[in-house]
């Protein structure tokens, strides 16, 4: 009973499979492919973009870091630059005591007229 219902489905899809073929053109793939292609473009604009934007401000900050500016580290980590190394910071902590941070760990500055 179950090889005729197979059978009659393999001979049903060898029948149709021409027809469909037929029919799908560019159009039909275009039509199959565009909601992906939405979906990419979507993540690109809300996603990848504004993360690459604030990646670059981030470095631009940390580029223009200057001796005695307050700085947050992504540790929570407040404290004064001292000295500038070529990939790291020297911070005064609140207590005296320095500390050397790396470049990509800080997070932002802090302005002292807040």
């Amino acid at each position: 009973m179950f090889t005729f219902l197979f059978s009659a489905l393999q001979a049903a899809e060898q029948t149709s499979a021409p027809a469909k073929s037929a029919g799908m053109g560019a159009i039909g793939i275009f039509a199959q492919l565009l909601p992906f292609i939405l979906i990419a473009i979507i993540f690109y604009f809300f996603i990848i973009r504004p993360q690459s934007k604030q990646r670059q401000l981030l470095k631009q900050m940390i580029d223009n870091i200057n001796i005695g500016d307050k700085v947050i580290t992504k540790g929570g980590i407040i404290g004064t630059i001292s000295q500038i190394l070529e990939n790291s910071f020297i911070i005064n902590l609140y207590d005296g005591s320095k500390l050397e941070i790396l470049k990509n760990a800080v997070i932002s500055m802090i302005n002292d007229n807040q």
